[in-house]
């Protein structure tokens, strides 16, 4: 355990993609305004500014910028994720305004935003939905995305149900016809981890361009034996044989194991000798207690893998300059397994830790097919353009899962012992889904632009369960046929050429209490309806030094599921949001950025009962979700006249609840990076980073279905890497 403690060198997917670029024209002799416009193609810090007028696909399919998207939009590229040293989606998207995550494998890459958590905001994948996100999501590995872009707010007029608290997109890299380029990274550090990356772009002809992107990642895990590993590969060809003919053939591989720490046991305090202050408070006076922070209590031959394969072919074709068509097939397969000791509940009568056991296998096979049609057109004399499609897929999806009997194991140092019988119980959900979806841009003056969507559609669900000797439980499967209704209006202004303010009206739907692979009859309800008043401003300022965005909003979420008596539940329970968010970046001076933003939400559930545990929780706040967030991030290039830039950034997490009866109080925690990159050569630079720089002990995320343990975040870990570019 104390190895856990020790700092060793470490290299991990942080590569830094900038550090010479400004070095590299200063020694050629450009001006600084030279060699400023190379960040135009390397970005250290992240530059909202350029970004304000970046088409983001996420946030519209009517190619609007984000400037002209009447909602909130935030990005972080991929050479931010390798500056800042993100090696997975969960560690990228955390970073970004008002977002924290799980961190559990039982939930991989869970997130909180805007009230909201869980099944209520969806992962989307190049802009298609897999399923739900605590279902099919993977952590995955940074160094195969262009991008992570987040949609904030109900997001169910362009994504189908879900996607109440926002929506994120996970977006590959692609080829181009830009050039040839590549990158190679190779990476070791504490916890025994080793991270790798090769990938690139080739222009085979004329009409022909190709990308491959290879990344391996594995770690003994902060906790002992607990690491994850990943192997993912993602390539695509690029045909075009015209500028107005695109045709694109890709796939995405992957195979991982996610870690297996399911938590620290909570203990009462006379049972702890050296409790951890700070990090949490509970109405029964439980505390962590430090002896247990690194100790694994899961079984020996814990498993949580998965690997799946996902081919896509998007086509997409301009008759002319007024009209494009694009459609997008694909199939989606992924097999899944979770076997594992995941509850850990601190026995006081023995001074032992109960563990259960449990087990989990996914089978998923999801074909699917999305076109649409652009105009651009005039209408009544005003420029108009308007998307017309559909949103078809067939999903099969076989769950088969056992609860077998658990064990009781010492404290300090639990046997790890083996997990025993896999009995299943199967419950396969089947469905077919078509949506049709309409969004409109009409310029109503040259300032004032309205931006309307709407989305109706028909999801045809079969849900089955069957007992433990195959036959057929038919109290808790059902058929049902959904048919949510979506729409959203905004209008957005410009100000001045400099300062666009907008605001908007959307509604969404989803699930009344599990997702929508999980629903079973006694939750056989219509779906949950959502709508959201947004009003915000996108400005760039200081003669385009700086930029900041802006936006206050109102979430009202009805007709959730809630406990009405003992054995009985009702679809009538509430849940309410409101906060605001600012953001912004500036460049104070030619090699010094910044970058920062806040958040406020006030969250509360209006008439509910826990349906899981017959809480009255009316009026309280949702679990993990923090009341103030704040992230600062800042670079220097350049310091002393050498090709070397330093940096880092603090994010600070306020005070969240880790249960709906708000017993159990998260405490605030800030953690902080800092780095620093040495320009080898204009091709190849190496950095050291310290994460967690304080070595915070804090509380990452309560999971409200393991009430006895908590997710604590990882310990400061240092770490050096190579990058090199050709």
């Amino acid at each position: 355990m104390t190895s856990k403690l020790r700092l060793l060198p470490r290299i991990s997917l942080l590569a830094f993609a900038a550090a010479f670029a400004a070095p590299a024209a200063a020694q050629s002799g450009q001006s600084a305004g030279q060699a400023a416009s190379v960040d135009q193609e390397i970005t250290v810090t992240g530059w909202r500014l350029r970004q304000l007028d970046t088409v983001t696909p996420t946030g519209s399919r009517l190619d609007l910028s984000i400037r002209d998207t009447p909602a909130t939009l935030d990005r972080i590229t991929a050479d931010e994720m390798l500056t800042r040293g993100f090696r997975t989606v969960e560690e990228a998207t955390d970073s970004l305004p008002g977002i924290i995550s799980g961190g559990s494998p039982g939930n991989p890459t869970l997130f909180s935003m805007r009230g909201f958590t869980g099944e209520q905001i969806t992962i989307l994948h190049n802009g298609l939905y897999l399923g739900p996100a605590n279902m099919i999501n993977r952590p995955g590995n940074t160094f195969n995305l262009a991008s992570i872009d987040v949609l904030k707010g109900p997001a169910s007029v362009l994504y189908g149900q879900g996607a109440v608290g926002g929506a994120v997109n996970i977006v590959s890299k692609h080829p181009d016809f830009k050039g040839n380029s590549g990158q190679a990274l190779a990476s070791y550090g504490e916890f025994d981890t080793v991270s790798l990356g090769a990938g690139g772009n080739r222009v085979l002809s004329d009409t022909l361009a190709g990308r491959v992107d290879v990344s391996y990642h594995r770690s003994n895990g902060y906790v002992d034996d607990t690491g994850p590993h990943s192997f993912n590969a993602t390539g695509a060809l690029l045909y075009r044989p015209s500028s107005d003919l695109s045709v694109e053939l890709s796939v995405d591989y992957l195979r991982d194991r996610l870690p297996t720490y399911y938590g620290t046991p909570l203990l009462p305090a006379a049972a702890a000798t050296d409790p951890i202050p700070g990090i949490l408070t509970s109405a029964n006076g439980a505390v962590v207690d430090r002896r247990t922070r690194f100790v694994n209590y899961n079984v020996g031959d814990s498993r949580a893998n998965s690997w799946q394969v996902w081919p896509r072919l998007a086509v997409t074709w301009s008759p002319s300059d007024a009209v494009t068509l694009s459609n997008t097939a694909y199939y989606f397969h992924a097999d899944r397994a979770w076997i594992n000791a995941e509850s850990y509940a601190y026995n006081a009568a023995t001074g032992r830790v109960d563990r259960d056991r449990f087990f989990v296998f996914h089978n998923q096979d999801l074909v699917g097919d999305q076109g649409s049609a652009t105009f651009r057109h005039s209408l009544a004399g005003m420029a108009n353009q308007l998307v017309i499609g559909f949103d078809y897929n067939h999903l099969d999806f076989v769950r088969s899962r056992g609860f077998p009997d658990g064990d009781s194991v010492d404290l300090l140092r639990p046997a790890r012992g083996s997990f025993g019988a896999l009995d299943r119980r199967v419950s396969p959900t089947r469905w077919d889904q078509i949506a049709l979806f309409a969004e409109d841009a009409l310029d109503l003056t040259a300032k004032l632009k309205l931006v309307t969507g709407l989305r109706a559609e028909r999801l045809y669900l079969t849900r089955e369960n069957y007992n433990l000797d195959g036959s057929f439980n038919a109290g808790s499967s059902f058929r049902r046929v959904y048919k949510p209704f979506n729409w959203r209006a905004g209008l957005v202004y410009d100000v001045t050429p400099a300062i666009t303010t907008y605001a908007s009206f959307s509604t969404g739907q989803d699930p009344v209490g599990s997702n929508i692979f999980l629903v079973n009859a006694g939750q056989n309800f219509a779906l949950s309806n959502s709508r959201q008043v947004e009003a915000g401003v996108k400005a760039a300022l200081l003669n385009g030094r700086a930029s900041l965005t802006a936006a206050v909003y109102d979430i009202e979420r009805r007709n959730i599921l809630t406990q009405v008596a003992i054995d009985t539940v009702s679809n009538i329970g509430s849940q309410r949001s409101r906060g605001i968010e600012l953001s912004g970046e500036a460049r104070l001076t030619p090699h010094w950025a910044v970058t920062a933003s806040g958040t406020y939400v006030d969250a509360a559930y209006g008439s509910f009962t826990d349906p899981n545990y017959g809480v009255a929780a009316s009026g309280n706040r949702p679990p993990n979700v923090p009341d103030w967030t704040a992230n600062v991030w800042t670079s220097v290039q350049q310091i002393a006249g050498l090709p070397l830039e330093a940096g880092g950034g603090v994010k600070y997490v306020g005070q969240r609840y880790g249960n709906t009866a708000n017993t159990l109080v998260l405490r605030p925690y800030a953690t902080g990076i800092v780095y620093a990159t040495w320009a080898v050569n204009p091709r190849l630079s190496l950095t050291g980073r310290v994460n967690n720089v304080w070595n915070k002990t804090f509380v990452q995320w309560a999971d409200i279905y393991y009430p006895a343990q908590v997710m604590l975040g990882e310990p400061r870990r240092a770490e050096v890497s190579l990058l090199a570019r050709f």
